[in-house]
């Protein structure tokens, strides 16, 4: 008879690298942990096939009182897209949450040391700390599970203004100033890894009809019924640094996994600041939701531009971008900030700026081979519109 830990992955990295929409057991290793899970109160939901969104086993909805979450959860099913580390359940109270394998020895012990931190007295409490709280940690041999509560995403329904959108931007780096202060760097700054404090129905964007899908307009409100709590989660890549490390002092060297808005040298081979990457990364998914907006407003966009330098040591820290959005955001007139217009994240264009600023901050790097390729690309444009002019004029 096959025993739990031989059914389970052997390394932290091959676990993570399951592939749940190509993997038909991808949560073999899950279900080889029931039995251990339910002693500990919680009872998994059930993978419901490849690619299919995980659901419980019972039909009853989850409590009203769950953990402080907003949310009408009267007639609700619950679901969770299949991921690796990741699997939902219900606990003893009835109450949605996901539990997240973070160690296995020394693998992803940053991890487990940075939550225990976060989730530890003086910081836990603290009301600027607004992650998504480990509301225990399991072990089992080796490994370390975290338990915390089933929220849903920040973009599981879109930004109807750009004052939520904002609120979002200000919520968010507030949330990565205190973490700098305390000099944990998360390095995975993306919609995607941050909640919401809310968990229950949404209200309905699209109906299907026909096989077709439909936008309804106006979109529902959503953000606007209850008092929105974003909260980071995920620090799978995150690190850590004594508090008494000044900033500029903490460097880490690069590794492969990162996003596609990731810092530029975090591309390189040379160690670089983690707490400027996370600026610079943040910025990028500010200019996703709300490019227009910045376009329109120029202090907001040279706020992100002073965030997404190409040279990490011009960038601001979280704690002056977040007080410079503060101002910012007094003087953008009402009526714009409530305009309806629906928003979310679909890419992560470049921060526009001057080709000259840009081409200092490049040489301020001492990228040598870059400035020349951005030298050289600016003067064919250059040539190129010359010729076109005289064409024109001919």
């Amino acid at each position: 008879m096959t025993s739990v830990q031989d059914s389970l992955p052997t390394s932290l990295r091959s676990w993570r690298d399951i592939e749940p929409m190509c993997d038909p057991q991808w949560s073999q290793p899950w279900e080889a942990l029931r039995p251990i899970f339910k002693t500990a109160g919680y009872e998994l939901y059930r993978a419901r096939g490849l690619g299919k969104l995980s659901t419980p086993d019972t039909e009853t909805s989850p409590a009203v009182d769950s953990f402080g979450l907003f949310g009408d959860r009267s007639n609700f099913q619950s679901q969770l897209i299949p991921f690796a580390q990741v699997f939902a359940a219900r606990d003893s109270l009835n109450r949605d949450v996901v539990i997240k394998v973070v160690s296995k020895g020394k693998e992803g012990e940053n991890e487990r040391q940075i939550l225990q931190l976060l989730n530890s007295e003086p910081l836990r409490s603290h009301p600027a700390n607004t992650i998504v709280p480990v509301l225990e940690f399991i072990d089992y041999e080796d490994f370390c599970f975290a338990v915390m509560p089933f929220c849903n995403g920040s973009d599981d329904f879109p930004f109807l203004n750009a004052s939520e959108c904002l609120d979002f931007a200000e919520q968010v780096l507030k949330a990565l100033s205190f973490l700098h202060e305390h000099r944990i760097a998360h390095l995975d700054i993306s919609s995607e890894n941050v909640m919401v404090n809310h968990h229950g129905t949404l209200p309905e964007a699209v109906i299907f009809e026909d096989g077709k899908i439909y936008r309804i307009c106006p979109v529902p409100e959503w953000r606007s019924t209850f008092s929105v709590r974003y909260r980071l989660m995920d620090f799978g890549y995150s690190v850590h640094f004594k508090e008494d490390t000044p900033l500029s002092m903490c460097t880490i060297l690069p590794f492969p996994q990162g996003r596609e808005h990731r810092a530029p040298e975090t591309l390189g081979k040379t160690a670089y600041n983690p707490f400027a990457a996370d600026v610079y990364q943040t910025a990028r998914v500010f200019y996703g939701l709300f490019s227009d907006v910045a376009n329109s407003v120029p202090d907001l966009l040279k706020l992100l531009q002073d965030m997404s330098s190409y040279n990490p040591s011009r960038r601001i820290t979280a704690t002056m971008a977040l007080a410079r959005l503060r101002a910012v955001c007094s003087t953008i007139p009402v009526d714009m900030l409530q305009e309806e217009q629906e928003r979310e994240i679909l890419s992560f264009p470049d921060i526009p700026r001057s080709n000259l600023i840009m081409f200092r901050d490049i040489v301020e790097t001492g990228n040598c081979a870059l400035a020349c390729q951005f030298a050289w690309g600016l003067l064919k444009a250059w040539v190129r519109n010359i010729v076109g002019a005289k064409g024109e004029r001919v």
